[in-house]
């Protein structure tokens, strides 16, 4: 039996009611199965995001000028996934509130900046948990700086082969390096030391930092005895007899270190002529050291040789 009101047809209760209430409970478990799935996808997507998070290096960005905050933050995006950059600073006051909020692995730090400077900035801390890579157009005694440190930089403009291998030297030193609470593996504290004593030596570098292919050493550059290419690297040879692999070149330590205390006498050979103690035209040319080591000296080079020898001399006198 039907009843109607205004054209709408209410049924009464279906006679197949045994049916009906298998269909309802079938939907309800599949309603209930529904959200179990949502959950555990929502808990996946989370525990993903949360790992990329924990696998990411945290960086901030201290720039003056804002078209070089988004230009570096875009390229980061770009092209360094390893990267999450959390903020910006236009100042170094900024970047220290920044730095006591977020507590960044890494600063992507410019030098030149009012008021206080990016050397400023590092020098405001005593101890300094985050690795800094410099990204700069600053003057040639600071590059000279920051090379003797290991401290990475990249100049502007921006190359991007240059900004990934800054960024793959972060990640593995993360990765070659057991992390503790209180001192994270990418922190470069020494190095940023040693950097900020080198700046305010007026170009007349005390101690440089060796970073070799898994770690680094801090050694005084009176103990350099000389350099030799070794391949892609060279080795360093000191007073006390040790010779250490570093990773950087010839050339490099031939722009880093003080022009009238060193001297390229070959094409694969530098040497400090604090150590030389001899110079002999015989067989071509070559220097006997104070180790009584003996080193040949290239006839094209022979005559830049002898004038630096003979001003450092008068220099020491």
């Amino acid at each position: 039996m039907s009843t109607t009101i205004k054209s709408i047809t209410f049924t009464p209760y279906p006679a197949t009611h045994t049916q009906s209430k298998q269909t309802f409970d079938f939907s309800v478990f599949a309603f209930i199965g529904a959200v179990v799935h949502c959950k555990r996808a929502l808990y996946n997507v989370c525990g993903s995001y949360n790992q990329e998070m924990t696998d990411k290096l945290h960086a901030i960005i201290v720039d003056d000028e804002e078209n070089g905050r988004q230009n570096l933050q875009h390229l980061l995006m770009e092209h360094c996934p390893e990267i999450k950059v959390l903020g910006l600073a236009d100042s170094a006051e900024e970047a220290r509130r920044l730095v006591a909020q977020l507590n960044p692995d890494v600063v992507f730090l410019d030098i030149a900046m009012p008021k206080q400077n990016g050397f400023d900035f590092l020098d405001s801390y005593d101890e300094r948990p985050f690795a800094v890579v410099f990204v700069t157009a600053y003057n040639q005694h600071a590059l000279r700086a920051i090379k003797t440190s290991a401290v990475d930089y990249i100049l502007k403009p921006i190359d991007v082969h240059e900004l990934r291998a800054a960024v793959a030297k972060l990640v593995d030193l993360r990765e070659t390096v057991p992390a503790t609470a209180d001192d994270p593996p990418w922190a470069s504290g020494k190095h940023l030391q040693i950097l900020l004593e080198n700046l305010r030596s007026g170009g007349k570098f005390q101690r440089i930092i060796l970073q070799r292919i898994r770690g680094f050493k801090v050694v005084e550059v009176n103990d350099i005895v000389y350099i030799r290419a070794d391949s892609n690297y060279a080795s360093v040879v000191l007073t006390n007899g040790e010779t250490i692999l570093a990773t950087s070149t010839l050339k490099e330590f031939e722009e880093m270190l003080n022009s009238d205390m060193f001297c390229r006498i070959h094409k694969s050979c530098i040497v400090s002529l604090l150590q030389v103690n001899e110079y002999n035209t015989d067989s071509g040319g070559f220097i006997v050291l104070h180790n009584k080591e003996r080193l040949q000296v290239s006839v094209r080079r022979a005559k830049t040789f002898v004038d630096k020898m003979q001003a450092f001399v008068n220099l020491a006198r």
